[in-house]
């Protein structure tokens, strides 16, 4: 019988062995750590791994207290789940709350899996909920004046008045940046912007894409518009107090050793230019998971007498007055959300598809399983989407994957047919692996093939097929977000980051934030990453 604390309880004491844990684990099973354990994100797989992990970690991290999640919310009861999409491996699935010395965090157990990530450091408790600020100014008899208004205050902090300095220069205010900066303020840290462009477009359901502490209204559609969006994001910004600098540039970033100075031009309240230095402690990349457009270097490419363009580029499609023809190369969403806008607008599109195309039907995008009306809270269910080992959900989504093909038979088939060519993503297992992995790849005539020339009105494909052209659209995809770092911070210290594969930023804001405060508090350093 396992006996959950009993078991556990090796962990929290000053030997750390094999601690039992080909008793508690299977051969093949995981352990997903997420700064409870350590200052870095791991996975181990089986008990091997997790015991060495175990036996490197000694006196540097023990159990104060381990218990059952007693909260009382039904969806985090102990139930029976299954671990695979046909239901053939079942198991019990329970919350456990944790703290070490000196964190506290949250677990969940399974025979099978467990997963441990930091909620919070002990001592530096988020000012939300039951713990939020009273919001009163206090002033001695006679010496209240306007800066004491909120709007006063408002206005210092976000210009970063007199001595000020921010702690986090956060670079790039759509949903990632200001998904940071909400996470960062309830914990003391400050924090501002520089806007590139504003550009999102939800193509998933709206309840995978609440925003922390403010979701968005019930009444808003499963697909949220763009300016929809992009107008929820500015308010946003007001109403979670972030000081968001708008039109504003990064002219500079140089780093000595211990802190960034950045030189910023932005436009002032006032309507002026203003350049400003500043110091900051840590630089946060939040201008999204793309990088620069990436057009294909293609002979002739600049003897073509129409007009060409990246999808970054595209705004809208003119009237048909007269009639063009158009090619879009490229049949990820933005190509496809292109050549329907011109075919809408009565011009002759047709799509260049260079390799098979990933897809889901939009049924099966619709709000499903956590992310749906009846689902758990966003992060709730972030925390159970990401307990879940890459090598387990791998399994699930060729599962689901295979599912999806045959209940979607014709539709799959008959894009076939129209010489649209469908890719099941790495090893069978979808779109969603796809973008885990290659960041991207995700019904108007559709030819097969790469473009081998252009001329001066038409293009040529490498079967020989010639598509005469008035106007060109890449939807070709964006190179690494390494390369907006390069031109941001300098190819010397680019060189020493990581490649970034995706970035749920609802979901690693919240960890990225406690991590921060460690850094800045002395309780961990860059070095222990």
């Amino acid at each position: 019988m396992f006996d959950f604390e009993g078991d556990l309880a090796p962990i929290g004491q000053s030997t750390v062995s094999l601690l039992a844990a080909t008793d508690i684990f299977f051969e093949e099973s995981y352990w997903r750590d997420h700064l409870c354990f350590s200052w870095d994100f791991h996975t181990w797989r089986g008990p091997e791994e997790m015991s060495s992990f175990l036996q490197k970690l000694g006196h540097g991290c023990r159990f104060r207290r381990v218990s059952i999640d007693n909260s009382g919310d039904p969806d985090k009861r102990p139930a029976l789940v299954s671990a695979d999409h046909y239901s053939n491996i079942r198991g019990v699935q329970l919350y456990i709350d944790i703290e070490t010395i000196p964190e506290r965090g949250r677990a969940w157990w399974k025979a099978f899996t467990i997963y441990t990530g930091l909620v919070e450091l002990r001592g530096h408790a988020k000012t939300i909920g039951r713990r939020r600020r009273s919001g009163h100014i206090h002033s001695l008899p006679g010496t209240a004046t306007e800066s004491d208004s909120w709007q006063r205050r408002r206005t210092a902090q976000k210009n970063f008045e007199g001595d000020s300095q921010p702690t986090v220069l956060v670079i790039g205010p759509g949903q990632a940046g200001l998904s940071a900066g909400a996470r960062l303020t309830p914990i003391g840290l400050g924090d501002c912007w520089r806007t590139r462009y504003l550009r999102l477009v939800l193509h998933g359901p709206v309840w995978y894409n609440h925003m922390p502490y403010l979701p968005f209204p019930v009444s808003w559609p499963v697909f949220a518009a763009k300016d929809q969006v992009a107008e929820f994001l500015e308010a946003y910004g007001q109403l979670m107090e972030l000081n968001v600098w708008s039109s504003a540039t990064l002219k500079r970033a140089n780093c000595d050793g211990s802190s960034w100075e950045v030189t910023i031009e932005h436009h002032s309240e006032e309507g002026g230019i203003e350049v400003r230095t500043l110091r900051t402690h840590h630089i946060i990349q939040a201008t999204g998971v793309n990088g620069e457009p990436k057009i294909p270097r293609i002979e002739g490419l600049s003897d073509f007498r129409g007009h060409i363009c990246h999808s970054s580029q595209f705004s809208s499609a003119e009237p048909a007055t007269p009639t063009k023809q158009i090619v879009v190369v490229g049949t990820g969403v933005s190509g496809h959300d292109i050549a329907q806008d011109f075919y809408g607008r009565g011009h002759h599109v047709t799509l260049v598809q260079r390799s098979p195309t990933c897809i889901d039907t939009t049924a099966y995008v619709y709000g499903q399983g956590l992310y749906s009306e009846d689902g758990p809270a966003a992060e709730d269910a972030d925390f159970l989407t990401h307990s879940v080992p890459l090598p387990l959900l791998n399994r699930r989504e060729i599962e689901k994957t295979d599912q999806h093909m045959i209940e979607n038979k014709e539709h799959f088939e008959g894009l076939e047919k129209a010489g649209f060519r469908v890719d099941r993503g790495p090893d069978g297992a979808g779109r969603k692996f796809k973008f885990l992995q290659y960041a991207g790849g995700s019904y108007i005539d559709v030819k097969q093939g790469a473009v081998a020339r252009i001329n001066l009105h038409s293009l040529l494909l490498d079967d020989g097929t010639k598509l005469p052209a008035d106007e060109i659209v890449f939807a070709t995809g964006y190179s690494s977000m390494l390369a907006t770092t390069r031109k941001i911070i300098g190819a010397d210290f680019t060189r020493q980051l990581k490649e970034v594969n995706f970035a749920l930023c609802r979901y690693y804001s919240k960890i990225l934030a406690p991590q921060i405060k460690a850094i800045e508090d002395g309780i961990m350093r860059y070095e222990d990453l």
